[in-house]
């Protein structure tokens, strides 16, 4: 997907915050592999959240490697850390808050295609499950249907 279409993917509005500057995007091209990527930003005071969007729909390699390390990762909980992996709506994902710098992250492999990374700080790792939840999921299923359609 270009970075025109993927833009589409990430929420415009989130409530509480406010756009922080014109989304950026651009496509990469790194010997035969390719992919897009785009990034929109929000704040308010001092919480800032960082939206990233990658199409790693010619560069399988790269989604593997992104996603793989999940997998044997050990999950880690405490009353300062939180660092564990999670599955939403058939995706897998991976979750880190720490308490005593209020930040915290989230990843998301999409439909073995994208790899969507929300980073915030200043802002609880639910604020962040609440954005993750904004996200059509089923556009992307929709675009990777596309995509497999195309090649058939």
């Amino acid at each position: 997907m270009t970075p025109e279409e993927m833009i589409e993917l990430i929420p415009k509005k989130i409530e509480g915050f406010n756009l922080a500057e014109q989304h950026k995007g651009r496509m990469m091209k790194i010997g035969t592999l390719s992919y897009s990527m785009v990034e929109r930003s929000f704040s308010k005071n001092k919480r800032k959240v960082t939206i990233l969007l990658f199409d790693y729909n010619n560069a399988p390699i790269m989604y593997r490697q992104a996603t793989g390390k999940w997998q044997s990762q050990p999950d880690e909980e405490s009353d300062t850390l939180i660092d564990r992996s999670f599955l939403y709506e058939d995706n897998q994902g991976r979750e880190y808050y720490r308490k005593f710098t209020n930040s915290s992250q989230i990843f998301l492999g999409i439909n073995n295609r994208f790899y969507l990374m929300l980073t915030g700080e200043g802002v609880e790792s639910e604020t962040l499950h609440a954005i993750l939840r904004l996200f059509p999921l089923s556009a992307f299923l929709q675009q990777t249907d596309f995509t497999n359609a195309k090649h058939r």
